[in-house]
């Protein structure tokens, strides 16, 4: 009879055992799902599509940085979505904590497809960074100004002798922008490049 009492406890306490160690099991942790990749923005527009997103888009981070527009406000301006111009702008903005509104930041290495004026006519040139971004700008109102025969116009050229943009020195000299102007070699609306344009 003891016997077969000690045995019984043995297959209780065996039992028991099993059971916590049941309870101990943990449970297969779910695992979360996969994110989509985001596509990758190329470094230099690789379609007419992209130069004209890229070209939106350096036009929104000017806006940012001229007249204070949130990025949205931005975006919205220049006909993009905001998921958009965040994921193209990207190493230009800065914020502080997810959720907090996007800033600008002064400079950025965006490169675009812009024109530049050299002593052979216009040409497509990759443009690295805003700084020669802003000063192609600034050149191309100069330039506007002596087309249309403005007071110091020469003088505000001669502020740009010397200086490059793309790998192209800016062409200050009055004497070669009339020839320029007579071959028709300034007749460009923007200096922002379209796609397939030579170079």
């Amino acid at each position: 009879m003891k016997s077969k009492k000690r045995k019984s406890i043995r297959r209780r306490r065996g039992s028991t055992k099993r059971q916590k160690t049941k309870r101990k099991a943990k449970k297969p942790q779910r695992r979360s799902p996969k994110r989509k990749p985001v596509p990758l923005v190329p470094a230099i527009p690789v379609s007419k599509r992209d130069a004209d997103i890229r070209e939106r888009v350096l036009h929104a981070l000017a806006r940012m940085r001229r007249d204070g527009d949130s990025a949205s406000e931005a975006a919205r301006k220049e006909g993009l979505k905001l998921e958009t111009f965040v994921r193209h702008a990207r190493p230009a903005l800065r914020r502080s904590g997810p959720g907090k509104p996007w800033r600008a930041v002064p400079e950025d290495q965006i490169s675009a497809l812009m024109t530049v004026l050299t002593e052979k006519g216009p040409v497509t040139a990759v443009v690295t960074n805003s700084r020669e971004r802003r000063l192609l700008g600034q050149y191309d109102a100069a330039l506007r100004t002596f087309r249309a025969g403005g007071d110091g116009a020469e003088r505000a050229l001669k502020a740009f002798e010397g200086k490059t943009v793309g790998g192209y020195t800016l062409i200050t000299d009055a004497k070669l922008l009339i020839q320029l102007e007579e071959a028709g070699q300034l007749d460009f609306d923007t200096f922002y490049a379209s796609f397939g344009a030579r170079s």
